[in-house]
């Protein structure tokens, strides 16, 4: 993982917001955006922002339906994460 994303990644789980909505997509599998507020009671230009960082970092894929987006956790970027995390315990 290089430093640039690793960075990015990093300052999007920083948000408890962020951090409450990727734990209610991975728990769902797959949710749709406007579910979110049910969890995340803020308003839709933030909820827009939030969603857009998670997504900007890799860490959620977003699927457009109709007029519905749809959320799914990106397993393979969790799994840079973790493989990073791992080398870092190792040293």
């Amino acid at each position: 993982m290089d430093t640039k994303s690793l960075v990015k990644l990093a300052k999007s789980l920083s948000d408890p917001n962020r951090l409450r909505m990727l734990q209610e997509i991975a728990r769902a599998q797959r949710l749709g955006c406007a579910n979110l507020y049910e969890f995340v009671p803020i308003s839709q230009p933030s909820m827009s922002q939030h969603v857009k960082a998670l997504v900007d970092a890799g860490l959620v894929n977003s699927c457009k339906e109709g007029r519905n987006m749809y959320l799914t956790i990106n397993t393979d970027k969790l799994q840079e994460l973790e493989s990073f995390l791992h080398l870092l315990k190792m040293s």
